[in-house]
């Protein structure tokens, strides 16, 4: 009977290993409620390698998108049981970065986050009180391989960097 679970596991294993579904949801104004045009949602899948006690963490599947003029975004999710959960960060210019795993800013670790199909994220927008250099080293630590991300927030950067 081992044997067969065994051969089973490693079926479905090999058969989900690379078949996609989709993540889908709508990005809205925290304040307003209404949708968010121009937001990129970035999804980022990882494995992690090494041995128990040395492990780390390396990129397996990375997608982007840009929601639409209804906040909406469609993205691949990975259905293969040997990869970590994903890390989603949402940013748009004017707004706190959104991730699933922390809040900006105070770096709390979210509870309540559950990947659902249709989600909705209500972005915060950015404070005068909050800082734009704690800011982008937010999106740094919570973001890692999106290259639309890194783009979306290089003007951050580059205020933190002329305030210096």
């Amino acid at each position: 009977m081992r044997p067969i679970c065994a051969v089973l596991i490693i079926s479905i294993v090999l058969i989900t290993g690379s078949c996609y579904a989709e993540i889908t949801g709508t990005v809205l104004d925290g304040e307003t409620g209404q949708p968010i045009e121009g937001a990129v949602v970035l999804v980022e899948w990882t494995k992690t390698k090494g041995l128990p006690g040395l492990t780390h963490t390396k990129p397996y599947k990375v997608f982007e998108s840009v929601t639409e003029k209804n906040g909406t975004f469609a993205l691949k999710k990975v259905l293969n049981p040997l990869v970590n959960p994903p890390r989603i960060t949402i940013y748009k210019k004017g707004y706190v970065a959104w991730n699933n795993e922390y809040i900006f800013p105070g770096w709390v670790k979210r509870e309540n986050f559950k990947l659902t199909e249709g989600m909705i994220i209500r972005l915060e927008h950015f404070k005068k009180e909050y800082s734009r250099a704690d800011h982008v080293y937010f999106l740094h630590s919570v973001t890692h391989w999106g290259k639309i991300m890194n783009e979306a927030y290089r003007w951050e950067e580059l205020e933190k960097e002329l305030k210096k």
